[in-house]
């Protein structure tokens, strides 16, 4: 029978799905669809794909995605008074990423699959329908290797001790969609070595499908899945696996791909503010989640800019971050400025100071659109791609190859050259590491670097926060109490009982 994790959603699933909105292609909504014409009308299909990409407009896909890493670790901390993300500041118990976004991470991938292998033969175009199927592959594999990092040990990485000593256990893999709840029956957890398995298979099968497009269906921006964006999610996880020749391979595939550049050549602070401007063009974006102001904007209460630099500016960039910095690297003025509160026009005195030397604030989400909280979701882009391949080559390559392309970036951000000759494998690693923090910050990536490689996760010095041990089982975060209610075959993760 076919299955999905959230039971709650699948009588209701077709009555939201056409209710989404989605810049790729929009469609005029309709809830007087029926679920048999609804795998049948091009109307209603279109609406499921509209739905799958307007779930990452919610705060669980967005916020809690891109920003909720760097909470966890090292790289932001709460202002003052503010509460937004303190449970994840201080990594309490069930203020995890996925404590919110495990519902919705499920309900795009069932989405995905009806694209996948839910449309009747007919009802789309061929052409119009093969491109569908490979936007459903590319986000079932997004949003499945999302939660496998938040919920799941990477391949080969589990501690020496502790409760999650030998855990092996992935997600669940769901590959078939379900329409209506007598069609659900519950699924259990697969080992996390046949998640990945998985997961590069979508990507393949997407990445053929996609090199075989007329010209009239392939993507002509990054605002919808591509040969890049799935060739680049590919070298992500090729990372994630350790997979280093894939994963260097990849992340080149990815960039030739693409097209896209460095954000300017000239480097300087403007040009890599640009690179978040939605009114720049996107200029280093492979797969950008696109957001209408009017109709798609989270809100006060939940955008990225009224956390980090409209509003409440409640997560500052902690001063171990901001340390990072050389004094000409065009970052440290491009994603960066003075604590301001932009709706009351005031700047906000003394409380950021307490989290970072110059007072700080975050601000590569300025909400440059029509409205203060509407940004744009960059997932993928063309730095995250060049980090990968220097990590894989110094895994490969050694130490001079590694260096070699840090410096590559960093020219482009006007920082100062690195020399190979002052480094050995574990500090040419720390340096990528702390390239990877310099470069994306609040893009998703802080703590499940630290995880993937094993390490403790780190705090920031000055927060009070303690470093969470490897061993520490809070590492995964514990599955939802209501998924494990209505789902008898899943595990809980260790040291949650």
């Amino acid at each position: 029978m076919k299955s999905i994790a959230n039971a709650s959603a699948f009588a209701l699933i077709f009555l939201f799905a056409l209710s989404g909105c989605d810049v790729i292609d929009r469609t005029d909504p309709s809830t007087a669809i029926s679920q048999g014409e609804a795998l049948s009308s091009e109307t209603a299909i279109e609406g499921v794909r509209a739905s799958m990409f307007d779930r990452f407009h919610t705060e669980n896909l967005s916020t809690f995605w891109l920003l909720g890493p760097a909470a966890q670790a090292d790289n932001t901390y709460i202002r003052g008074s503010q509460n937004r993300f303190r449970g994840l500041n201080q990594n309490e118990i069930r203020s995890g990423v996925g404590t919110g976004p495990y519902s919705t991470l499920y309900n795009a991938i069932n989405e995905a699959n009806i694209l996948i292998s839910g449309i009747q033969e007919g009802a789309l175009p061929e052409a119009r329908a093969q491109r569908l199927e490979a936007e459903g592959l590319f986000i079932r594999a997004l949003a499945t290797h999302h939660a496998a990092r938040i919920f799941s040990y990477e391949p080969g990485q589990t501690p020496a001790s502790g409760p999650g000593q030998g855990f092996t256990l992935g997600v669940e893999i769901k590959t078939e969609p379900t329409l209506a709840v007598e069609d659900a029956s519950p699924t259990p957890r697969s080992p996390v070595g046949e998640v990945y398995s998985q997961l590069e298979s979508d990507l393949n099968q997407a990445i053929n499908i996609f090199s075989n497009l007329p010209d009239a269906q392939r993507a002509s921006d990054e605002f919808v899945p591509s040969e890049a964006a799935a060739e680049a999610l590919l070298a992500r996880v090729n990372l994630y696996e350790r997979d280093w020749s894939d994963a260097d391979q990849a992340a080149t595939n990815a960039l030739d791909l693409a097209g896209q550049q460095f954000g300017s050549s000239l480097a300087g602070p403007n040009e890599v503010r640009a690179i978040f401007n939605e009114n720049s063009g996107n200029p280093e974006g492979i797969f950008t989640i696109d957001t209408d102001p009017i109709q798609e904007s989270a809100g006060v209460n939940n955008a990225l800019a009224a956390y980090t630099s409209r509003q409440w500016i409640a997560q500052v960039p902690t001063q171990d971050l901001i340390g990072l910095y050389g004094s000409s690297d065009a970052r440290l003025d491009g994603f960066y400025g003075p604590c301001f509160d932009e709706i009351q026009g005031a700047n906000v005195q003394g409380q950021c100071e307490n989290i970072n030397d110059p007072g700080f604030e975050l601000q590569k989400y300025n909400a440059e659109q029509s409205t203060p909280y509407a940004d744009d979701y960059v997932h993928l882009r063309v730095a995250e791609m060049v980090l990968i391949q220097a990590e894989a080559r110094l895994n490969t390559s050694g130490v001079s190859a590694a260096i070699d392309r840090l410096n590559d970036l960093r020219q482009q951000r006007n920082a100062s050259q690195l020399d190979p000759g002052n480094y050995n494998f574990d500090s040419a690693y720390d340096e990528i590491l702390a390239e990877r923090r310099r470069e994306l910050v609040a893009e998703g990536h802080r703590y499940f670097d630290l995880k993937r490689l094993g390490r403790d996760i780190s705090k920031a010095p000055g927060t009070g926060e303690e470093d969470i041990p490897f061993e520490d089982f809070r590492v995964l975060d514990d599955y939802p109490p209501s998924e494990l209610q209505v789902n008898a075959e899943l595990e809980q993760n260790p040291g949650y009982n």
